[in-house]
């Protein structure tokens, strides 16, 4: 067995290290992946201010038909592709960094390559890790007590979409977020609670609500984008054409959120040429409709892989409606396209459950507990801090359950 181990502290880290466990697939057959482990970072007393960046840290094990230097030349080679400097000074940031931990138990020690790796002993955070997938640490290199100072606990799978309502009306939270100030704090909550995509909504979609124009849904969007430096993580719920070549011209937004499918020819292929993912919704219960619209966007120029799939919960459909088409999202997941659930607080709860909207948490956790064992791929969600906790508990005891 190889175990590898991988860390990050620049720019979007979950998507660095989902993009390098996927990229290490084409010389690396993955078995088995830890926890993702949030540390600070270790750092010479002289390391520059801007040096001292929370890591995400985590092990993956498996096999490869390549021999341990092979293995170490692609590894730097995959490094490099994702922008890796090879030239900065050691400790400093960096986008990606994969270390072979162990190779079948092989004894290599050379100026290139150590295995079993020299800092085994030296780092608590690492033999914990390597702990929780069943790596044998010899005696020699035990430490007598692991005291890792973790400053979060994360886990992979599944991938979660941050809800940020910039509304006065907001179904679920009263409009908290209206205000650009409290938009701007709760995007960074989000961010350092996992999520992987976090979802600005400036036109409400309530039951009862009503529309504003797409001048205003902008300038309530510029208020907040305008102070948002890094754009990766960011994805915004719109329906209106202008809105939309407005946010990708001026942003470079990559995650649009359609829920009505009504969008303009001239957009939809401003999407494809961007490259930008977009959520397409079933209204009903008719998912016929579904499959032909995937390819007619297909047909004009959106990629597979950037077509996701809402099974539109809560959208023209009855509480019973609702109840099964959750029960029967293979029908959709069959079709080949990733999957966001959006269930999260919705009204359809209250067939089975008395409680207020904003109390509906742990009603949306047990939904989102189903989703994931049906391998749904991103789960939108208003509490992404409580659903991590959960998750990372699920993985923790379960292993491989929520690992796709």
């Amino acid at each position: 067995m190889i175990y590898l181990a991988l860390g990050t502290n620049l720019g979007n880290r979950f998507l660095n290290l989902r993009t390098a466990i996927s990229r290490l697939t084409e010389f690396f057959n993955s078995r088995m992946t830890s926890l993702v482990l949030e540390t600070a970072a270790i750092l010479p007393p002289s390391a520059p201010d801007n040096w001292d960046r929370p890591y995400l840290n985590m092990i993956i094990t498996g096999n490869s038909q390549l021999d341990p230097f092979s293995l170490l030349k692609h590894i730097k080679n995959l490094e490099k592709q994702m922008g890796r400097d090879v030239n900065a000074p050691p400790w400093s940031p960096r986008i990606i960094d994969i270390d072979i931990i162990d190779y079948d138990s092989k004894r290599i020690d050379t100026e290139k390559l150590s295995i079993p790796h020299r800092e085994i002993r030296n780092r608590d955070f690492l033999q914990y890790l390597l702990e929780s997938v069943e790596y044998k640490i010899s005696p020699d290199q035990k430490l007598d007590t692991i005291n890792y100072n973790a400053l979060n606990y994360f886990t992979l799978n599944p991938k979660f979409v941050g809800i940020v309502n910039v509304t006065p009306d907001s179904f679920s939270d009263g409009g908290k977020y209206f205000d650009s100030t409290n938009a701007i704090g709760r995007i960074k909550e989000l961010y350092d609670e996992g999520a992987s995509v976090i979802e600005l909504g400036a036109q409400s979609t309530r039951p009862g609500y009503v529309e504003i124009p797409p001048s205003e849904e902008i300038a309530r969007l510029d208020k907040i984008l305008e102070r948002i430096e890094n754009m990766d993580m960011i994805g915004v719920d719109t329906y209106f054409d202008d809105v939309i070549k407005y946010l990708i011209k001026k942003y470079d937004i990559k995650w649009i959120n359609d829920v009505k499918s009504q969008l303009n020819i001239d957009t939809i292929k401003m999407i494809a040429d961007n490259n930008a993912k977009l959520v397409v919704m079933l209204h009903g219960m008719n998912i016929s409709w579904l499959k032909n619209q995937t390819g007619y966007l297909q047909n004009l120029g959106i990629k597979k892989e950037n077509i996701l799939l809402d099974p539109g919960i809560g959208f023209a459909k009855s509480k019973r409606e609702n109840i099964e088409i959750i029960k029967n999202i293979s029908q959709i997941k069959d079709m080949g396209h990733e999957i966001l659930f959006a269930h999260s607080r919705k009204t359809f709860i209250s067939s089975f459950s008395n409680t207020l909207t904003e109390n509906r948490d742990i009603e949306t956790i047990a939904i989102s507990d189903f989703a994931a064992m049906k391998k749904i791929d991103y789960l939108r969600v208003h509490n992404v801090r409580d659903h991590m906790r959960f998750f990372v508990a699920k993985q923790q005891i379960c292993g491989q359950l929520y690992n796709q």
